[in-house]
């Protein structure tokens, strides 16, 4: 087996990345993808992509949500050997949608004896779901040359500090066992906002006591929508992973 060697200084940080963008339905994370430099392919799962009509440089595919578990598979295998060197990105939209779909479809799965819907998946179909959603986002994150942005709602947690005050905190709209992984999984994680004061639409990147977001790829805090994917080569001055 050959092992592919890349020195530290060919690598652009700004180049084959992982984003997560999360918001509140409705503020404008799909549109988002309109932002993305080169040709970009969008994976519409929660079927909003019409805010992007009529972009040049955007093509959609659309997931068949009644069977997520086996259509998911198909196509990000159909996309990877036949399209994938067409395209320069990769946005998948959104994980929370995913996550609808895929336990509705447990739910109608689950019978009872005499044939009625239960209604609810079984405990299995949930630890099913942690594995599942996490290698779907290492297989996609494994496709070299292709930046790879995803979207979420935004959920709150309660979180306890070390002085034992409890607060409120946003995170990506996904179920609590899988969050930590998957956001490990990505270089930058944001939370989008709208200013009251002006109207404009952006991103906060530095953590916070009430929002989650990390940004491994420069020093940005905060970037405004059409300017988030303006990566610079100043490092972040952290090496968290």
């Amino acid at each position: 087996m050959s092992l592919e060697i890349k020195k530290a200084t060919d690598i652009k940080r700004g180049q084959d990345f992982s984003a997560l963008i999360y918001s509140a339905p409705g503020v404008g994370k799909t549109s988002t993808a309109k932002f993305l430099p080169g040709k970009t392919l969008v994976i519409d799962i929660d079927r909003t992509t019409n805010v992007l009509a009529g972009e040049p440089n955007i093509d959609v595919v659309y997931i068949d949500t009644t069977e997520p578990f086996l259509s998911t598979k198909v196509m990000l295998k159909g996309i990877q050997d036949n399209l994938l060197d067409q395209y320069d990105n990769i946005v998948v939209d959104n994980l929370s949608e995913f996550e609808n779909a895929w336990f509705g479809q447990k739910a109608k799965e689950s019978k009872t004896k005499n044939g009625q819907d239960m209604g609810t998946p079984q405990m299995q179909d949930y630890n099913a779901y942690t594995y599942y959603l996490l290698d779907m986002i290492r297989y996609i994150n494994g496709w070299k040359g292709v930046n790879k942005l995803y979207t979420a709602w935004e959920m709150q947690l309660p979180v306890t500090s070390s002085s034992g005050q409890t607060y409120n905190k946003f995170y990506p709209d996904v179920r609590e066992k899988v969050l930590n992984g998957m956001l490990g999984l990505m270089n930058l994680v944001g939370r989008m906002v709208v200013s009251s004061e002006t109207g404009n639409r952006g991103f906060l990147l530095k953590p916070s006591d009430d929002t989650y977001a990390k940004n491994q790829l420069d020093s940005r805090e905060f970037a405004l929508q059409e300017e988030l994917f303006n990566f610079s080569d100043k490092p972040t001055g952290s090496d968290d992973d």
